[in-house]
């Protein structure tokens, strides 16, 4: 069974509140968490730990932005480097022109290392273009 270390919105382990030690998670919030990072680090962004994490924002850039070029890039990334994701079901886009920022919100059906059955699992990916 995945588990790894709760973060925030801005990637820092979460702390519970009351017991002041570490969240760890495990299950569809991990695999959830684990999108989410991985569409956060851009492509060779880590070359000396693993080259060949994260995603490749090409398609995303320039003034006609290509949404079905970009959610092909998004699903083969997710189906690439989540392995307990069976299929990427939506993609949904949300831009903000005045900030450029992009938000991306996936649905997916993954498979839980502890389940047989495959379940959603869904998340928001905020993108600074």
């Amino acid at each position: 069974m995945a588990k790894d270390f709760e973060v925030t919105e801005y990637g820092d382990w979460f702390v519970d509140p009351e017991t002041h030690d570490f969240v760890i998670i495990d299950g569809l919030e991990e695999i959830a968490q684990r999108i989410k990072a991985t569409l956060e680090t851009f492509y060779g962004e880590m070359d000396v730990l693993d080259p060949e994490q994260g995603m490749d924002y090409t398609n995303f850039l320039g003034h006609r932005f290509k949404k079905k070029r970009a959610a092909a890039d998004l699903r083969r990334t997710i189906m690439a480097k989540v392995p307990e994701v069976d299929s990427v079901e939506d993609l949904k886009f949300d831009a903000d022109p005045a900030t450029r920022h992009l938000t991306v919100h996936f649905t997916a059906m993954a498979t839980p290392t502890e389940s047989d059955v495959s379940q959603e699992v869904e998340g928001d990916v905020n993108v600074g273009l």
